[in-house]
């Protein structure tokens, strides 16, 4: 496969940290170099606070990983970190306080109703910013925006033809979906034309509001419908309701949503709250703890080290088992964006204007990345891994692969 741009050196290293950390020798910084500061934008609060931890904590194994294997150009990675809410007008805010705060570039925020008022803003202020989650498709908007995530336009499309091919008896649908959450929005558009692509009887469309507290009109809906099969958007917190809903209404089909249930706890949760009948739920996705598409040893040692990390954080240790989901791309973003300031000869000297100017310069050469999983970036700035349909194992209480 045809590479122009390969993150060799910082790959190596951070193989080489993930498999036999205690080899290396605390690196050898100049003394009169000062450190490097990106920013992070993650929700910390509100109904996706866990998810946006579970990033964070991958985001700090990427910078521990970068300056164990001596930093960026002798210059140590430090991260100033936010709290958006999962609102856009404070995913607004905090790129500004990354600005003021002299960051050199911005992980975040996370979701398709944020980063698509965020695109405008980066590139207005001339601030790179790199997003891990968003899902909505035509919302990335170059030179100073980039996205790793593989939008809806090519996710849905991939994701429902894998679903059908294993769940043959597929043939009345209902798409329901979150009309309050952008990508959600989106989605209910994109399953709709891509059912009738494959020749599926739409019985209906069903729309909520990411949050609402009731899920049990839109669970009695489905049954008077009588699908065998649902596509869907719907953010974890409230598939987890929904579910519920489902099961005392009994309607028990395979459900198919976009990756906006993929990352968090929902495999863990709903396999708490419905037991055996979590298998019915599916996600759009392209990693689950046992596989993705990039170095498989370096896979392995993220998800261990993460695993353990996870698991010592009072706060987090409730959702056993842990769900790696789409946390790694936070992983590869640090090491995209360390890769970037290393080739564009970065580091804590450089102003930060210019700094800034180098890094959407780096972020508009790179056409494909190799970490945790294998990226391609389009032209639009948009990350493309191949997607699947990842079903909940109650036995696990993971995603896996059908």
């Amino acid at each position: 496969m045809f590479r122009r741009h390969y993150v060799t050196v910082m790959l190596a290293a951070a193989a080489l940290l993930l498999a036999t950390p205690a080899a290396f020798a605390p690196p050898a910084f100049a003394k009169d170099k000062p450190p490097i500061l990106i920013a992070h934008t993650a929700p910390l609060s509100g109904i996706l606070a866990s998810t946006g931890k579970l990033q964070s904590i991958a985001v700090d194994l990427g910078i521990a990983d970068v300056n164990a294997a001596g930093g960026i150009n002798g210059s140590k990675l430090t991260v100033v970190r936010y709290d958006d809410q999962l609102k856009p007008d404070q995913g607004v805010l905090r790129i500004r306080d990354a600005i003021a705060a002299n960051a050199f570039a911005i992980l975040g925020p996370m979701s398709g109703t944020q980063w698509e008022t965020a695109t405008p803003l980066l590139n207005a202020l001339k601030f790179p910013g790199i997003n891990m989650n968003a899902s909505k498709a035509g919302i990335n908007r170059r030179p100073w925006a980039l996205r790793m995530a593989t939008p809806d336009d090519t996710g849905i499309p991939e994701g429902l033809a894998d679903f059908l091919k294993h769940n043959p008896t597929v043939k009345k649908i209902v798409v329901i979906g979150d009309v309050r959450e952008a990508s959600g929005r989106a989605a209910v558009g994109e399953w709709t034309e891509e059912a009738k692509k494959h020749g599926l009887t739409i019985l209906g469309q069903v729309t909520f509001t990411s949050g609402q507290s009731d899920f049990s009109p839109i669970a009695i809906r489905l049954k008077e419908f009588n699908p065998d099969g649902i596509l869907a958007s719907i953010l974890y917190p409230d598939a987890v309701r929904l579910a519920h809903e489902m099961e005392v209404q009994g309607v028990r089909v395979p459900l198919l949503a976009n990756g906006l249930m993929w990352p968090g706890t929902l495999p863990q949760t709903l396999t708490k709250t419905i037991g055996a009948d979590a298998h019915f739920w599916h996600t759009t996705g392209y990693a689950t703890n046992e596989w993705s598409n990039g170095d498989p040893a370096l896979y392995k040692k993220f998800v261990e080290r993460y695993t353990a990390a996870v698991l010592k954080d009072p706060g987090m240790s409730q959702f056993k088992p842990v769900n790696v989901a789409n946390s790694p791309t936070g992983y590869d973003a640090v090491i995209l964006l360390a890769d970037i300031m290393k080739r564009k000869g970065i580091d804590g000297n450089t102003p930060v204007a210019e700094a800034r100017q180098k890094i959407m310069e780096g972020m508009m050469e790179t056409k494909d990345f190799r970490g945790t999983s294998y990226y391609k970036i389009r032209d639009t700035g948009d990350g493309y891994v191949p997607m699947h349909a990842l079903e909940i194992d109650p036995k696990r209480g993971e995603w896996s692969m059908p």
